[in-house]
């Protein structure tokens, strides 16, 4: 069953990751889309994927499901990563 997950991230406490899930929210009801998960966490982009839960993020990707994030810096610092 295909599934739509969303990603945010914060880089400090002074960031919220309230107005990205608001954005998220936005979008997904004026496509018409279901979000099944939210990923959220604050930390900096500097950490390891697995304290950023990148890596949980990818355990639950199937390839048929969908992926959701505000911005493409939310999942890493740089276009390799």
């Amino acid at each position: 069953m295909r599934k739509i997950i969303a990603y945010l991230r914060a880089s400090t406490d002074k960031q919220d990751v309230k107005n990205q899930k608001l954005e998220i929210l936005e979008f997904s009801r004026n496509k018409k889309l279901y979000v099944d998960d939210f990923i959220e966490i604050t930390i900096s982009s500097r950490k390891t994927t697995k304290q950023r839960r990148i890596d949980e993020l990818l355990e639950k990707l199937n390839d048929s499901d969908t992926l959701i994030v505000t911005e493409l810096s939310r999942l890493g610092r740089s276009t390799a990563e």
